[in-house]
């Protein structure tokens, strides 16, 4: 049984995205650092956020990865990207779909991001709005 993508195509806009997951890392890294989490250790902002590394052209063919897989693999379907020139690289896939208490439809989904050879994993979730795919 495959997957159906529900109502109109999905825009997921680049610099959003990026906006978004560059705030969330930094919520992250503020709430380590007041737990503890962080104590004794100089972390800079390329440690807690994977994402400031990635260049322009990374986060675009990742955004538009993630959309076309957010709208057409089915659960447990990876799709990889590569940037040749950045020589960065990474995966999403999906692993679970469901619909919201807002009764939107939801996925929940893995990014995989490697970068200068070290990689990270990540869990997300993403909800369709009428025209895209929101974080």
């Amino acid at each position: 049984m495959g997957w159906k993508r529900p109502g109109k195509r999905a825009v997921l806009k680049t610099q959003d995205r990026k906006t978004k997951l560059k705030g969330l890392f930094n919520l992250v890294a503020g709430l380590a650092a007041m737990v503890g989490l962080a104590a004794c250790a100089t972390t800079t902002q390329q440690q807690v956020d994977p994402y400031a590394a990635l260049t322009d052209n990374d986060v675009a063919i990742a955004a538009m990865l993630l959309q076309r897989t957010l709208d057409h693999a089915p659960d447990g379907t990876t799709r990889r990207w590569t940037n040749d020139q950045s020589g960065h690289s990474g995966a999403i896939t999906p692993v679970r779909s469901y619909i919201a208490t807002t009764g939107q439809y939801c996925r929940d989904y893995q990014e995989d991001i490697s970068i200068g050879g070290k990689s990270r994993q990540f869990l997300y979730s993403a909800c369709r709005d009428e025209d895209r795919w929101g974080l």
